[in-house]
């Protein structure tokens, strides 16, 4: 690729995209804590192998959408051990998901600044990947972008596509349209199928008003079967919305069904609900 990346606090947050990326790592991600990050005395050892027990249990409980549970897990694991770059990235997720957008995010720049070390890369990427995303939602576009950025271009970053997909997202909201359109390409080149560099770029090609263009790049999106359910609530909607401008009722309603099915709590699910009771 031969653009050069350009490293660049919007007015105000806007509606978060489903595209916008998250890291979802598991566990076995990280490692456990290690021994020289504490004295090697026996007693030391038992609370660094407790620590790690209950951060692994509060990955567990987030994984399965117990966000409570998680925080109260992470925080024990904290106590323990407060020198742990995971439990920090975890807890900022965790308080990210309850839109505890402050404590999110000093979690997640703690987890940055204790992981500097080759040993908690993985840890040190994805808390940049997940900071990117929360300025991102947050509306604070610069900002993010100054992390996505980085990410892109650090080649030791192995899905770079991530990075990519949400300084698109963040050059969309600031009205920079090609470069956006060319970071989702960049994000694509990578990897063809990533659904969310997919619905964002489909959602940038309807702004431009290349309505054809739009409609087989959010159909790729669904057909890629890399979207989450409210990404596919999101892209559902999207069509339906671009149906409508075209005049083409059953397709808009048919679009709107799947919004509501794929995505009934979200934003996506409740205006697409108000669409169908527009058209019948």
């Amino acid at each position: 690729m031969s653009r050069k990346i350009q490293f660049n606090r919007g007015s105000r947050p806007v509606r978060a995209s489903a595209g916008i990326v998250i890291a979802l790592l598991l566990a076995s991600n990280f490692g456990c804590v290690t021994t020289h990050t504490l004295p090697s005395s026996g007693d030391s050892e038992n609370r660094v192998s407790e620590s790690v027990a209950k951060r692994d249990l509060g990955i567990d409980y987030l994984s399965s959408r117990r966000t409570a549970m998680a925080i109260r897990e992470l925080r024990a694991a904290l106590k323990l051990d407060s020198s742990d770059p995971s439990t920090h990235l975890w807890l900022g997720e965790a308080y990210r998901r309850k839109g505890k957008t402050e404590q999110a995010e000093s979690f997640l720049l703690e987890s940055i600044a204790l992981s500097e070390s080759d040993e908690f890369l993985a840890t040190r990427h994805a808390a940049l990947l997940n900071l990117s995303a929360l300025l991102s939602q947050l509306g604070r576009y610069e900002e993010s972008l100054e992390h996505c950025e980085a990410l892109a271009e650090d080649p030791t970053f192995s899905t770079p596509w991530r990075p990519l997909t949400n300084c698109g997202w963040s050059l969309l909201q600031l009205g920079r349209l090609q470069e956006a359109s060319d970071h989702f390409e960049d994000a694509l080149d990578f990897f063809p199928r990533f659904g969310p560099a997919l619905l964002n770029l489909g959602i940038l090609r309807a702004k431009q008003g290349k309505t054809l263009s739009a409609i087989t790049i959010l159909e790729r999106a669904l057909n890629s079967g890399r979207l989450s359910s409210s990404a596919l609530g999101e892209a559902h909607f999207r069509l339906g919305e671009i149906y409508v401008s075209l005049g083409r009722r059953e397709d808009a309603v048919a679009h709107f069904r799947e919004a509501t099915d794929k995505a009934p709590f979200e934003d996506w699910g409740s205006q697409s609900q108000a669409y169908l009771d527009l058209l019948h």
